[in-house]
């Protein structure tokens, strides 16, 4: 819904296929979520902030990574919601909603 000129293409990790395609493991899918593009690999927050800032087409969401101790923070937080994202309440897993879609295990 952000993204009105589809530019961004958000696919769940567990989906067959997809970790190998883009190079990343389950423990790295597992722990965070990642933005790749042109081989470039990036997890955690901002894995969040590089596609709002193309969706937008602004600067803005990357702005916090240009001053001095929030990036740290930022990824601090991020840590701490990835940790209790099961504890959150939110839409449907990925894999419950389609199931026999995803990678086993």
């Amino acid at each position: 819904a952000l993204d009105r000129q589809d530019r961004i293409d958000v696919v769940a990790a567990q989906v067959r296929g997809t970790r190998g395609r883009l190079g990343l493991t389950s423990e790295q899918t597992d722990q965070a979520a990642w933005t790749v593009a042109d081989g470039v690999q990036v997890g955690g927050a901002r894995a969040i902030a590089l596609p709002l800032a193309v969706a937008w087409r602004t600067r803005l969401p990357l702005l916090p990574w240009r001053l001095p101790l929030v990036p740290a923070a930022l990824d601090a937080l991020y840590e701490l919601i990835a940790r209790n994202r099961r504890r959150l309440p939110g839409a449907t897993p990925w894999c419950v909603a389609n199931d026999g879609a995803c990678e086993p295990g």
